[in-house]
């Protein structure tokens, strides 16, 4: 977008090439008028007195021809002035003696006045329809009104009409946008490059408090207490650092800051700002910090406590009842629910801290945990690894925990005696993560719905589970920027393949994958 300004910058304007149009017109009227001028007067004197005659009629029409040049305004008083200025003088030299006849450059000036404001008419007329068709061949950003079309012949009245109209929608669209501003549901102001506040929309004067236009943005923003604008200090709008702030009523908010670029230029003709306020959205947050905490502690506390009242009972009595064993039963799969739903909630939270991670060290840790579960099923549990350099942005905790939850699905939903392999290898700037096993498998009816929440499959009956470690590993997975994929044959077994960008090429595909808001 900015090479493209700049070539259009470089570029001659429509004006420019106005003026060189009007400069051709003079120069063609000045190389045909000079010399019919000099022939005429040539041709009225003596011949001894022909080209001193015809020196004076040329010297006062190029005059005045460039006059109007230099001065269109003074056009006519030019032309006057000049046509006078040739009859003064030939009456003063018939006075002393010398004829001069004013005729040839009487006539070389009035018409060179007629073709001049003739030919400059035609050109600005020219200019006009084509800014007019520029104008018109625009997209249009909203219904506009319908007007009769001129079907006229004379071109003048037709230019005045498209004009008249063009006018208009240009009233139209400044209101179209100052409306559109005005019931924005976000706090917007214009400014000129200085930052004097040109509008502001009402949800920016509720922020306030007060009316804007005609403020500083930099004052309004430090009322509001905005970090770093100290008073007195000195700030340009255009280097303000965008932050996120608490403001003197408490209140969550953001600035957002856009240029203003003309069609034809780089340099700012005003500055687009905008105060989102985000009071609301963190507050739910920190109310799901708080229900996070109470979930991950508070309620596991009690449930854990129950667990070791059953083992004290179970050693006192010497002896374990099939009472116990349903209680125990019943308050671990609570306590897997609770864990798995706290899994689910942090890894569709915003509190994710990537930094570069070797992806063969997320493999080694997830193998030495999911080991002992596939020792005690007797399976065998192998990993491959094409590049053990390869890196990736992550956040190294989540993206264990879900890797670990595809094994531990894995072990759960094979038989004994079995195998499992985990194969990594890199192509294309991507890192693929296969996770294969012999199990059950899953119909092709339900890979649709795999990754719901709560969702348990016709081949997980008999095995414990509450149907949320496949949503938290799709979460963690959207949140990398990666992608999940998931083959499975009823009776032969599952594979899913994990896709992320290598390291060089994460920021692209992390930001596509979770644009921010605006």
């Amino acid at each position: 977008m900015s090479h493209q300004r700049r070539r259009e910058s470089r570029e001659p304007t429509q004006v420019q090439r106005l003026f060189r149009q009007l400069m051709r017109e003079w120069l063609w009227i000045s190389l045909l008028l000079l010399p019919l001028t000099a022939l005429l007067s040539f041709s009225g004197q003596s011949p001894r007195n022909g080209p001193l005659a015809a020196l004076l009629s040329v010297g006062l029409v190029a005059c005045v021809l460039g006059l109007l040049l230099w001065r269109p305004r003074l056009a006519l008083w030019a032309t006057v002035g000049g046509m006078s200025l040739a009859l003064l003088i030939s009456a003063v030299l018939a006075i002393r003696g010398w004829w001069w006849s004013p005729m040839a450059s009487v006539l070389g000036i009035l018409f060179g006045y007629l073709i001049w404001n003739w030919r400059r008419l035609s050109v600005v007329l020219a200019y006009f329809g084509w800014e007019l068709a520029r104008l018109d061949s625009e997209p249009k950003v909203f219904p506009e009104r319908r007007r009769a079309p001129y079907l006229g012949s004379d071109r003048l009245q037709g230019q005045i009409m498209a004009l008249e109209q063009a006018m208009s929608r240009t009233r139209d669209t400044r209101r179209f946008i100052a409306d559109g501003l005005e019931y924005l549901p976000v706090a917007t102001m214009i400014s000129d490059p200085q930052g004097k506040l040109l509008l502001g929309n009402r949800k920016a004067r509720e922020l306030f408090g007060h009316g804007l236009a005609g403020g500083d943005v930099l004052e309004h923003l430090a009322e509001l207490g905005y970090p770093g604008l100290e008073p007195g200090a000195r700030h340009r709008l255009s280097t303000l650092p965008l932050l996120e702030f608490r403001d003197v009523r408490e209140r969550s908010l953001r600035l957002d800051r856009a240029a203003l670029l003309p069609v034809d230029g780089d340099a700012p003709i005003g500055w687009l700002l905008s105060l989102i306020d985000l009071s609301v959205e963190r507050e739910a947050e920190e109310q799901r910090s708080v229900m996070l905490r109470f979930l991950s502690h508070d309620l596991r506390a009690p449930h854990s406590a129950i667990l070791a009242l059953l083992d004290v009972q179970r050693h006192q009595l010497g002896e374990n009842t099939p009472l116990f064993d349903q209680i125990e039963r019943q308050v671990r799969r609570a306590l897997e629910l609770t864990d798995g739903f706290v899994q689910l909630a942090r890894a569709e939270s915003e509190a994710y801290q990537f930094q570069p991670t070797l992806f063969a060290m997320l493999v080694l840790d997830v193998i030495d945990q999911a080991l002992p579960l596939a020792q005690a099923k007797r399976i065998q549990l192998v990993h491959e690894m094409d590049d053990e350099e390869a890196m990736v942005r992550a956040d190294q905790a989540l993206l264990t925990r879900a890797l670990f939850n595809l094994l531990e699905n894995a072990i759960k939903y094979s038989a004994s005696d079995t195998r499992i392999a985990l194969r990594v290898h890199c192509a294309q700037g991507r890192l693929t993560c296969d996770v294969t096993d012999q199990g059950k498998g899953i119909g092709a009816e339900e890979l649709p719905a795999l990754f719901s929440q709560y969702r348990r499959f016709s081949s997980a009956h008999g095995v414990d589970g509450v149907g949320l470690g496949l949503s938290m590993v799709k979460a963690v997975v959207d949140r990398h920027g990666g992608q999940i994929e998931c083959r499975s044959v009823v009776g032969q077994g599952t594979t899913f393949s994990l896709g992320f960008p290598l390291l060089e090429d994460w920021r692209m595909a992390a930001q596509s994958a979770d644009p921010s808001p605006l």
